[in-house]
């Protein structure tokens, strides 16, 4: 009998391989959860009506694959980003899938940068973020104290400082929920919630049409920080303004932000919180 050369091994095993097996969960997370396009638009408008001019440097803190510096360094020739994570296997993807796949004039005006965003910066610009809650990693006070004193020293001179947030009264128990995305469905698990210190354990799990599953794809705790919380640690860390976007959804789903300064709560709500 003949054997079958290791090409045709390989073949016939990417054949028989289930979807989780062949899926990049960075990839998948991108698709189900970055919303980079929605974030700049918003992060211009508000800055452009703030600062009568287009922010040009943005910095993009727990960047993870940095897509959101990757899509602002797109938007224009002008423009440049950086992104900042702990996750030295995510900036490596990013380099590869977003940025060296666009060429070398894109690539140069993007630093990635493996660092802690709890650690002085060199790096200034117009726009600081943390998007996607994910300074909800930080577990204590004075970790998110410390940060936001970070992001602020990071602001060039008219700076705007961005965070989303997250809130309602099921976000304060165990949940999950699951949203179809096209050819995979996500899942995100919120478990072991802890009202004394609002920590809980979190992960995100893609499920596939062959019963397959990538769970977790990525875990972590983390500690629902709330708008009082955030405001209050603001103004401490010399932060002299805040504003509050909240978000409502008409008919068709689509989004749009108004600043408010009063709401009735909710089971679930979404806010931009813009701080200078």
């Amino acid at each position: 009998m003949a054997r079958r050369s290791s090409a045709t091994q390989v073949e016939l095993a990417s054949e028989y391989a289930s979807l989780a097996d062949q899926a990049d969960r960075h990839a998948l997370y991108q698709r189900a959860v970055n919303a980079p396009v929605a974030h700049i638009d918003f992060i211009r408008k508000v800055y452009r009506s703030m600062r009568k001019r287009e922010p040009r440097v943005l910095k993009e803190d727990f960047c993870g694959t940095a897509l959101m510096a990757s899509t602002w360094a797109q938007r224009s020739p002008h423009n440049r980003a950086i992104g900042v994570d702990l996750d030295a296997d995510a900036l490596a993807w990013g380099r590869q899938h977003n940025l060296e796949r666009h060429g070398p004039a894109l690539a140069r005006r993007v630093a990635l940068v493996h660092a802690d965003v709890l650690e002085d910066s060199s790096h200034r610009a117009d726009i600081v973020c943390a998007l996607n809650f994910s300074y909800n990693l930080l577990l204590a006070r004075h970790q998110l104290l410390a940060y936001l004193r970070n992001a602020r020293r990071s602001l060039l001179p008219d700076g705007l400082f961005l965070l989303d947030c997250i809130g309602g009264t099921e976000a304060v128990i165990d949940f999950a929920e699951e949203r179809r995305c096209e050819e995979f469905t996500y899942i995100w698990s919120q478990q072991g919630f802890n009202p004394l210190d609002h920590s809980a354990q979190c992960s995100i799990s893609f499920a596939f049409p062959d019963g397959s599953r990538i769970e977790p794809a990525f875990a972590y705790r983390w500690r629902l920080w709330t708008m009082p919380e955030l405001r209050d640690c603001l103004a401490e860390a010399g932060f002299t303004g805040v504003r509050i976007f909240w978000e409502y959804s008409d008919d068709a789903g689509e989004a749009r932000h108004v600043e408010i300064d009063r709401e009735q709560n909710q089971e679930i709500w979404l806010a931009y919180v813009v701080a200078w």
